[in-house]
């Protein structure tokens, strides 16, 4: 696997992979939050694939498209569980 594609597969995962809800309150902001950012991962995965109209645009272009897009949406906006089992 060539640089540019490991790349671009490391930000879709980032796009999706966020961090379980703590609670039920938080888990309506984590589903809208993974909401918005998989549609930016499904628009970056269709300009990738060559549809129009970014068809020629390259996959690095898409990788920053996508990394730009998930920096305005952090996981930072609800509390989630943390790996020693807490919240954060």
């Amino acid at each position: 696997m060539n640089e540019d594609t490991r790349a671009f597969l490391a930000a879709v995962l980032a796009a999706i992979d966020l961090p379980a809800p703590a609670t039920l309150g938080d888990r309506e902001v984590f589903q809208r939050l993974l909401e918005d950012r998989v549609l930016d991962a499904v628009v970056a995965l269709t300009g990738a694939l060559g549809e129009p109209p970014a068809a020629d645009w390259g996959l690095g272009w898409h990788t920053d498209y996508l990394c730009k897009r998930l920096a305005t949406k952090p996981p930072t906006t609800y509390r989630h569980f943390s790996v020693d089992g807490g919240t954060r």
